[in-house]
């Protein structure tokens, strides 16, 4: 009888998580339904900023490192193939059309949530650490755990919609988490128009109406992109 008892309790709690995540899901498809009705940058700004708040504490009361918001279609979701990172990665456009982007990662192994966010866009340069408080801002479709210099990291491909009207930009990035911090960026990359020269990250721009290819070819351990 108690062990009845003890079942039902169980199923009752986690029943009740349940449907509180999903309320919490529903405000914040409310949430984007309100950026996307208002032309008002200051509040565009404020109600993806409250977005991210409670993707943060959805996640903390979930405790669950796959979970992946399944009724938010504004938010890309990424697990690496190792099952180590969890990326939710989204933009707002401003009444010029200018992005900002959000990101949170999740590492499986040290039990962390990261934050990022981006205020005015830009494309970022070639050389050059970056951290998360000085995030360029992009969209991660890809990510892909490498060994460089005997650590382990991890390859992301994201794509920086047009800040210009007129181009687009997809970037290839290297990502080392510690428990408290994501740094970006490793002098890893030879390119054939830059010689010798080591870059720590790849971007590419091409014409806004333009589409490119850019993947991780993980049999064969190499990136392959169009010709541009």
């Amino acid at each position: 009888m108690k062990r009845t008892i003890l079942s039902l309790l169980v199923f009752v709690f986690a029943t009740t998580v349940i449907f509180a995540q999903a309320k919490r899901e529903r405000e914040v498809k409310n949430l984007f339904a309100q950026i996307e009705k208002t032309n008002d940058d200051f509040k565009k700004t404020e109600l993806a900023n409250r977005i991210q708040n409670e993707m943060i504490e959805i996640l903390m009361e979930a405790d669950d490192f796959y979970y992946d918001f399944p009724s938010l279609k504004n938010v890309g979701k990424i697990l690496s193939p190792d099952e180590q990172i969890h990326m939710y990665t989204w933009n707002v456009l401003l009444s010029d059309g200018t992005p900002q982007y959000y990101a949170l990662f999740q590492h499986n192994e040290f039990n962390s949530i990261y934050i990022m966010s981006q205020g005015d866009a830009e494309v970022p340069a070639t050389t050059g650490y970056v951290s998360e408080k000085d995030w360029y801002g992009a969209l991660y479709y890809d990510i892909h755990p490498i060994k460089f210099k005997d650590k382990e990291v991890y390859l992301v491909f994201g794509l920086i919609t047009s800040t210009n009207g007129e181009t687009q930009h997809k970037v290839i990035d290297v990502m080392a988490f510690s428990k408290k911090a994501i740094k970006l960026g490793a002098p890893s990359f030879v390119t054939p128009w830059t010689g010798k020269k080591k870059q720590h990250r790849v971007v590419f721009e091409y014409d806004k109406n333009a589409q490119m290819t850019l993947d991780y070819n993980k049999k064969k351990k190499t990136i392959t992109f169009d010709h541009l």
